[in-house]
């Protein structure tokens, strides 16, 4: 009897070997949403293979879409109708103001003479990639100059600050953290040679008077603030603001900012957060120095994961980050969280309608040279992105060319180089 029996169970077990893998467990098995057919809506052959007409046609329903069909909103003076068309510029003429304009017009793409085709690879590209893309790759592949691609990136990530900033409140389960940048300081160079005395500095290098690393903290360095809505998967929402340090005045007004009064909020232990008992309906607290998590669940792991997103990024896609757009980069992690569980197109058409329905950017205004000089703002509020004067580029010294003279230097009586005064070599 015992010998049968095992002889069956060596039949069953050849059975399920010659029939292979059980296929229909791994059908059962849930994939990624990125890796789902549902996902892929759109794709770049399609945007290259669409002529200029169907793609404009394209952004005009993304910007005017809620207007009726037909119909134009005249970024001058706001009449909407089916205005003229004017073949001679793409566009329409106001039947109000006789204002020529065309979809591009009074948006954050105001004045751009890139190709719609090309504008929106750019785009398309922006968004697929989910850790972020630097603006020198997509320079390099679409054959553009560094500055212009990086300038139309950061009015992307100024566009997506100001339309998510505007949004409602954030209401019920709030977690609020807090994360520094920028705060690596390079050391100098100690020396390598190979004396043994050359040795023991370098070793040393940094070391106090206790042989302790000095505290040295870059001049640069601030805080990302962020809020989440806590919520499943693609209902979070994410607000984040920029602090030099984590003070309780800079703190408080970002909460109140950004979420309703009637919320609870879960921070960690740092004192910056103490004032958020008296504003909310509840403050409640996660000791990091003995635990992530209290024994009622209570943590602020989606706070610190968007964080982990875009250190990711930065060291994987933008190599570097500069203070003043700082807090344009940590809106577009955000917004990239907000997008997790949509499908491509759903996302391609939110970024652009974020784009075009903001009106004119505010920091990056005169690159394209379209708006008039009483209307630009400071130099200084512009930030890097300024272009310097070709007379103003100090000019490499190179070879003497033939028959130009070198300047003689100054020799003293006893036929040594003199030495020139300083002032006399500022002069």
């Amino acid at each position: 009897m015992a010998s049968s029996s095992v002889i069956a169970e060596i039949d069953r077990a050849l059975a399920r070997r010659n029939r292979g893998p059980n296929v229909s467990a791994s059908k059962k098995k849930k994939r990624n949403y990125l890796l789902q057919p549902a996902y892929r809506q759109i794709s770049l052959p399609e945007i290259y293979e669409s002529s200029e007409q169907e793609l404009n046609a394209f952004l005009e329903r993304i910007r005017w879409n809620g207007l009726g069909a037909g119909m134009q909103a005249c970024p001058k003076c706001g009449s909407i109708d089916e205005h003229y068309r004017c073949p001679s510029i793409g566009g329409w003429k106001c039947k109000g103001c006789a204002k020529q304009f065309t979809v591009l017009s009074g948006t954050r793409l105001h004045g751009m003479k890139m190709p719609v085709k090309v504008f929106l690879s750019i785009a398309m590209l922006f968004m697929e990639a989910k850790d972020g893309k630097s603006s020198r790759e997509l320079s390099g592949d679409h054959g553009l100059d560094h500055q212009t691609v990086h300038v139309l990136t950061l009015k992307i990530r100024e566009a997506l600050r100001e339309t998510l900033s505007a949004e409602e409140p954030l209401r019920g389960y709030i977690q609020a953290d807090a994360a520094y940048f920028m705060k690596y300081v390079r050391p100098g160079n100690v020396g390598t040679g190979a004396a043994l005395a050359a040795k023991a500095v370098q070793k040393n290098a940094g070391l106090n008077e206790e042989d302790k690393p000095s505290p040295v903290v870059n001049a640069s360095m601030h805080a990302l603030v962020v809020f989440v809505q806590a919520g499943p998967q693609g209902k979070r929402r994410y607000r984040m603001g920029l602090v030099k340090t984590e003070n309780q005045v800079d703190l408080l007004t970002l909460s109140q900012q950004f979420c309703d009064k009637d919320s609870v909020l879960v921070t960690d232990q740092h004192s910056a957060y103490n004032l958020f008992s008296g504003e909310f309906v509840d403050l409640q607290r996660v000791n990091h120095n003995q635990e992530f998590q209290t024994k009622d669940g209570v943590n602020t792991n989606l706070a610190e994961n968007i964080f982990s997103r875009i250190r990711a990024a930065v060291h994987g896609a933008w190599h570097r980050m500069s203070v003043q757009n700082l807090l344009e980069y940590g809106w577009e992690v955000a917004w990239r969280q907000e997008m997790v569980g949509k499908n491509n197109l759903f996302q391609l058409e939110d970024l652009l309608r974020r784009l075009m329905t903001s009106g004119r950017p505010t920091r990056f205004v005169d690159y394209w040279c379209k708006r008039p000089e009483d209307l630009r703002p400071p130099k200084e509020e512009i930030g890097e992105i300024r272009e310097v004067p070709k007379a103003d580029v100090s000019k490499k010294r190179g070879r003497p060319t033939k028959g130009s003279a070198r300047p003689q230097k100054p020799v003293s009586a006893d036929g040594k180089a003199a030495r020139v005064p300083a002032e006399a070599r500022a002069a």
